[in-house]
């Protein structure tokens, strides 16, 4: 058709590319393999900008987080559980508090004592009511009471040690403060050697004693070191854990009917 440009090709932008074939195919998988390169390089750096990064917290990680049971909080156990129930609230007095619900089926699946295991917990005691704030907010079907774990005792801090440390009786010291006194020394008339009642006058030598045999000395007593105890701090509140809630209350209910191991287990924790 007259007056309509014929379409152009890639080869007409480059008058090199007319008639090799070879070439132009090699400029086009060039330049496909650079734009890859590229979108690489960048797809990389946000990764790298992100992956520091965490997705928002819920109140599922709020709660665990409080009660001391989320998977950051315990690196080296390898594994972690899920709770089926988690509420994150405050007090009227604005603390903050946490209830959870964890059921283990037992059996094959882990059961109560793994869970004890992976967080160093005791094994339950007596039975106790359940709080009833807690009975609240769960909503579930708890038990009006269960077995409750005995109460941990606050994280080890300093621990008095008796080390074995000589102690020495205290020496007077004269004050710095106060002026010091010359003590005076004794002054003797001049001596007459020819008179022997003159008390200064030189003394008669003694007479000589044969010396006796060598006899072992008595044994002196040895003074003994009474040892006083030493105190030890332990760590500071900075190198505690930071999974140790303020006071966290945790309940044990068998499953009737269920496999050996299966147990709901619920917790109380303020902060």
């Amino acid at each position: 058709m007259d007056g309509i440009p014929p379409e152009r090709m890639v080869a007409d932008s480059w008058p090199a590319l007319h008639g090799r074939p070879v070439l132009r195919r090699t400029v086009a998988v060039g330049l496909v393999l650079c734009v890859s390169v590229a979108a690489a390089l960048v797809v990389r750096g946000v990764n790298a900008l992100t992956a520091g990064r965490t997705g928002r917290e819920t109140d599922r990680d709020r709660a665990e987080r409080l009660a001391g049971f989320h998977p950051s909080q315990h690196p080296g156990v390898g594994r972690f559980y899920i709770p089926v129930g988690a509420v994150y609230a405050h007090t009227s007095d604005g603390a903050p508090v946490a209830y959870l619900h964890y059921r283990l089926g037992g059996g094959r699946a882990p059961g109560l004592g793994d869970f004890l295991s992976a967080y160093d917990l005791p094994s339950p005691g007596p039975a106790a009511p359940l709080p009833a704030d807690l009975l609240a907010a769960l909503g579930g079907d708890e038990p009006a009471e269960a077995p409750e774990l005995p109460e941990s005792p606050l994280p080890p801090g300093a621990t008095p040690t008796v080390a074995a440390t000589p102690t020495e009786s205290p020496s007077a010291e004269a004050d710095p403060t106060l002026p010091s006194t010359p003590t005076p020394e004794p002054s003797y008339p001049a001596a007459d050697p020819a008179d022997p009642a003159d008390p200064a006058a030189d003394p008669a030598p003694a007479p000589a004693v044969a010396a006796a045999p060598d006899e072992p000395a008595p044994d002196e007593p040895t003074p003994t070191r009474t040892p006083t105890p030493t105190w030890i701090p332990g760590p500071s509140p900075t190198d505690l854990p930071t999974h140790v809630p303020t006071a966290r209350r945790i309940y044990v209910a068998t499953i009737p009917g269920g496999l050996p191991g299966a147990a709901d287990i619920y917790i109380r924790a303020t902060g």
